[in-house]
């Protein structure tokens, strides 16, 4: 079985952001294939995270999956805010193995831990002001709880 990477211009994604830099710029999310067990979803500084923005994200997310667990990097760097409903989507996901949530500043700390009266999600998360060490732990989960998962399986064109 091939396994969906990043290709070598760029990461994939084709359903939040649109061809051409000023649809790239107005698109509320980037979401794409990190490595064989990770999607990475990039949030647009500066972006209100809606229940459609969360929906958006969650069907590409088992678009590239093809509905198979897999982990999650969810980058919130400058976000504006994020809705209680659009969270609930993100908590809610059955099909992600393990969350880990990237910020840079206190109010991403604030936004990341939002999920506080909310239904905990199913797998383990963490917050993480550091790429690399969430991307080491991403692959710690996986490493050690998911032994069997396979592959995220390669998209028909």
């Amino acid at each position: 079985m091939t396994m969906l990477s990043p290709t070598e211009d760029g990461p994939r994604d084709l359903d939040l952001v649109c061809t051409g830099p000023q649809a790239q710029k107005s698109a509320p999310a980037e979401v794409f294939v990190e490595d064989e067990h990770v999607v990475r979803v990039v949030l647009r500084p500066g972006v209100q995270v809606t229940p459609e923005v969360g929906a958006l994200i969650r069907q590409r997310f088992l678009s590239l999956t093809a509905g198979k667990g897999a982990a999650i990097l969810l980058e919130i760097t400058g976000v504006e805010a994020i809705s209680r409903e659009a969270l609930r989507v993100f908590s809610g996901a059955r099909t992600v193995t393990a969350f880990a949530t990237l910020g840079s500043t206190p109010v991403d700390r604030v936004m990341a831990h939002g999920l506080h009266g909310l239904p905990l999600p199913q797998c383990p998360s963490r917050y993480f002001s550091d790429e690399a060490a969430a991307l080491t732990w991403l692959r710690g989960v996986i490493a050690r709880d998911h032994r069997d998962s396979k592959p995220i399986p390669e998209l028909d064109p």
